[in-house]
């Protein structure tokens, strides 16, 4: 058994489990063999030091693994003499566009409690602020 089959052994999963597979399958162990969760323990808790320090070491091999082989593949044909040419035109004069139609001052509070809904801040302090 290779160092790699044994990282997926220890973290539970199949050879070429996923980046989410091997995260989740990570998230759990440490759940489930975290020292803090043996306070009372003392043997207990060393095992689990010791099983989490394996499941952080299979987590982070897999991990830049994982990584490493999805980023730098291959290209798909290199015999592609002309690559194709890149949109973005480098002086900028397409980097920003104006929204088609501007927003109406009306419905400038509707927006913002709409955007404030799903943060914290005070509506009462962002409308004087804006005021």
């Amino acid at each position: 058994m290779n160092k790699l089959e044994k990282y997926y052994q220890v973290l539970e999963l199949e050879p070429g489990a996923s980046l989410e597979e091997i995260q989740q399958g990570y998230k759990d162990l440490a759940m489930v063999w975290h020292p803090d969760r043996f306070p009372n323990h003392p043997r207990l808790q060393q095992k689990a030091h010791k099983k989490l320090q394996e499941i952080n070491e299979a987590h982070q091999h897999l991990r830049s693994h994982t990584y490493t082989s999805v980023s730098i593949a291959p290209p798909p044909n290199p015999d592609l003499k002309n690559p194709p040419s890149c949109s973005i035109q480098k002086n900028g004069s397409n980097f920003y566009q104006e929204p088609k139609t501007p927003p109406k001052p009306e419905n400038i509070h509707r927006d913002i409690d709409e955007h404030l809904r799903f943060s914290n801040f005070n509506r009462k302090d962002m409308f004087m602020w804006l005021d």
